[in-house]
């Protein structure tokens, strides 16, 4: 009988050995998340440019009026990546979202690694005066 004293009946001589695995790497080596979520007053707070948009004459026109959320994400940089219109009246988007992407931010860091974050900015449009970003 051939195989080795002790070892399994039909079992290989010279099998894979029991090695275990390799342990995970510990939780702060893995990183931070590439983005965070921040709440629209945070975010108006790490704001160090704002631009007013303008109110646009069809919808000045028509009287309409009200509050644009606008989403946005920051680069790592503070610069605005992205920019979209997630409610508000369909005349006063376009211009929320261009006001928007003018924007700058101080830069997120968090654990020590700068990050993007996403939020949102609320423009408030009234028809008597210039519409104001509701920081």
């Amino acid at each position: 009988m051939r195989g080795i004293p002790g070892g399994v009946p039909g079992g290989r001589s010279g099998g894979e050995r029991n090695v275990p695995s390799p342990p995970p790497p510990p939780p702060d080596s893995v990183g931070p998340p590439t983005v965070e979520r921040v709440s629209g007053g945070v975010l108006a707070g790490k704001a160090t440019h704002k631009i007013n948009p303008a109110y646009p004459a069809m919808a000045s026109a028509a009287g309409v009026e009200g509050a644009v959320v606008v989403e946005v994400r920051i680069d790592h940089q503070g610069r605005v990546a992205t920019a979209r219109a997630i409610s508000g009246h369909p005349l006063l988007r376009d211009a929320a979202v261009d006001a928007a992407r003018q924007w700058t931010f101080k830069p997120t860091v968090l654990s020590g690694h700068p990050v993007d974050v996403i939020g949102t900015i609320t423009f408030n449009f009234r028809a008597t005066k210039s519409p104001k970003p509701a920081a």
